[in-house]
């Protein structure tokens, strides 16, 4: 056997607590994600990659249970160990810290994610390319933030460019394409 803290039975408690929380079974999934989380640290530590991902996968858990003062500290320690480890703009770190702003949204800390929002933005623009789905999405998210601030003179053309952007490179019914017109839409209402 390979053992409780081997790397493919971490991968597999994290891979099976994904599939459970994506079946709605979060309490089932939150158990296996910690076991993950300790095993993966004591394993390989802290700043590996594979803990960092598990570490935000948790965080991402109780995002979406509500728990988002549970999950502030975890993303921002993965993402100050990824920003160390990995640089600010690998494609982890950013995604570290898109999650870290979208928590920091749910809290109205809007001020704080915004910044965040941008940098993972122009980071992906960078990387990926302007058409890019995490591309779009990262410039509709920044907008969100824009408009929620009352700063909707400033949202309007992202949600304008990701809407086009995502039409033209994706097509009228692609995931990214529906929900920038959608924003864009509840803008203008």
């Amino acid at each position: 056997t390979l053992g409780p803290n081997h790397s493919s039975t971490l991968v597999s408690l994290n891979n099976l607590a994904m599939l459970l929380e994506s079946m709605g079974k979060h309490d089932l999934a939150e158990p296996l994600l910690r076991k993950a989380l300790s095993g993966s640290a004591e394993a390989l530590g802290p700043d590996d990659p594979s803990t960092l991902s598990i570490l935000s996968n948790l965080a991402m858990l109780l995002q979406g249970l509500g728990r988002h003062e549970e999950a502030e500290p975890l993303l921002r320690s993965a993402l100050r160990h990824s920003t160390e480890t990995l640089g600010p703009q690998h494609a982890s770190t950013l995604t570290f810290a898109s999650n870290l702003a979208m928590v920091l949204r749910s809290l109205g800390q809007h001020e704080e994610a915004e910044p965040l929002l941008r940098s993972t933005f122009e980071g992906r623009l960078e990387s990926l390319g302007p058409v890019h789905p995490s591309t779009l999405t990262s410039m509709n998210n920044l907008a969100a933030v824009l408009e929620e601030v009352g700063r909707e003179a400033e949202a309007e053309p992202l949600y304008r460019s990701a809407y086009s952007a995502s039409e033209d490179a994706l097509g009228p019914t692609h995931p990214c394409t529906l929900a920038s017109i959608n924003n864009l839409a509840m803008l203008l209402e």
